[in-house]
């Protein structure tokens, strides 16, 4: 399918490696001109070379670390008219007993996955609304649907992202202005990779073991390739996705075991 996007201008946060970078692929692939956005300066420059060398597109990078308020801010002082923003952001280091989690750590979290992407949000929509086309993607996590008190600090930030962007999606409807969440389950990335060969130092069993059990968590029994998720997230990038908005879709493999 033909998206429609060739010539839009789409910012990718965390595009340096992982579901960022094959978002940003795809839409490179569709003709999209990008703006990818992560921390790490080199990464990104090596994948936006990468990118141009493929799809011969327009790649523009922003080091910035989104968590911070000045990082969104210059951020948005570089590119405040993106026709497509697809926030991937990061989640908390710290997890386990919510009683030990202090305000620090909370603001933490706020800041990663609330805070910044709303920042972003709030800084590019009316552009997209004058301009009569805007689609914003945020990927959250499948816990939204299925939270776990160990992992609050990644979900309650995300359940408030999630409720703003359902309200705005509904103010932005008649302008061709989309939002929607996007829910991973898990994805075979490199931070994947690393979690499970740190769980096997820890736990004793080998990595192939620990890659086995984590796989039969969903009912496709297998991690899903960044690419299949990433395609989820273009498509809802797409000019034929302008009726689908302030939704909430899963890509898990089956692992929700709910009907709604």
């Amino acid at each position: 399918m033909n998206l429609d996007i060739a010539g839009r201008k789409a910012m990718v946060c965390g595009a340096s490696q992982g579901i960022g970078r094959a978002c940003a692929e795809l839409l490179a692939k569709e003709g999209a001109k990008l703006v990818l956005v992560a921390r790490n300066e080199a990464k990104l420059a090596a994948t936006a070379d990468a990118i141009r060398a493929e799809y011969g597109v327009d790649v523009d990078i922003v080091a910035a670390d989104l968590a911070r308020q000045e990082g969104r801010a210059h951020v948005l002082a570089y590119c405040n008219d993106p026709d497509i923003l697809i926030h991937n952001g990061g989640w908390p280091e710290t997890d386990g007993d919510f009683r030990e989690w202090t305000h620090a750590n909370w603001q933490q979290a706020l800041d990663a996955m609330m805070l910044a992407p709303i920042e972003l949000i709030t800084g590019v929509v009316e552009g997209m609304a004058s301009r009569k086309f805007g689609r914003i993607v945020a990927i959250t996590s499948r816990f939204v649907k299925e939270p776990q008190l160990e992992l609050s600090l990644s979900v309650c930030p995300r359940l408030g992202l999630t409720g703003f962007m359902s309200g705005l999606a509904r103010e932005m409807a008649p302008h061709n202005v989309t939002l929607n969440t996007a829910l991973p389950g898990i994805i075979a990335t490199d931070t994947q990779y690393q979690y499970g060969r740190d769980l096997a130092a820890a736990s004793g069993k080998s990595f192939e073991e620990i890659w086995k059990e984590r796989s039969s968590t969903n009912a496709a029994k297998r991690f899903a390739e960044p690419s299949e998720f990433a395609s989820l997230c273009a498509y809802l990038c797409s000019a034929q996705a302008g009726f689908i908005t302030g939704q909430n879709i899963l890509c898990d493999g089956g692992g929700y075991p709910g009907t709604f």
